[in-house]
């Protein structure tokens, strides 16, 4: 069974939770954020990736695609609870500093 990530947005700050160990660019959540981002329904977004263990290359695009489309749209973008081991694939390739993340 394939577990959907969520959005909720209180006070235009928007959560996402992702609930599968694998992280890849075909979540729907993002088309999701991308709308919500244009409408300016939410000013602040936070990634909780708490479960996720391994992302697909697929997926470090999208997060770089989303990065770039929050900051045109001036939404903060916070990803919280990485695994050290996806930091670590996160940082072989530079995408950490791309996606502003610190750990």
């Amino acid at each position: 069974m394939l577990l959907m990530a969520k959005l909720t947005i209180q006070n235009k700050h928007g959560i996402v939770r992702f609930e599968n160990q694998l992280l890849d660019g075909y979540e729907k959540v993002f088309d999701e954020i991308s709308e919500q981002a244009s409408r300016a329904h939410i000013l602040n977004l936070t990634l909780d990736m708490t479960p996720t263990k391994k992302i697909t290359s697929s997926g470090v695009a999208k997060l770089l695609t989303l990065r770039n489309l929050l900051d045109h749209f001036g939404v903060k973008l916070e990803v919280v609870n990485l695994q050290p081991t996806l930091m670590d694939i996160l940082r072989k390739f530079k995408v950490d500093t791309m996606l502003r993340i610190k750990a």
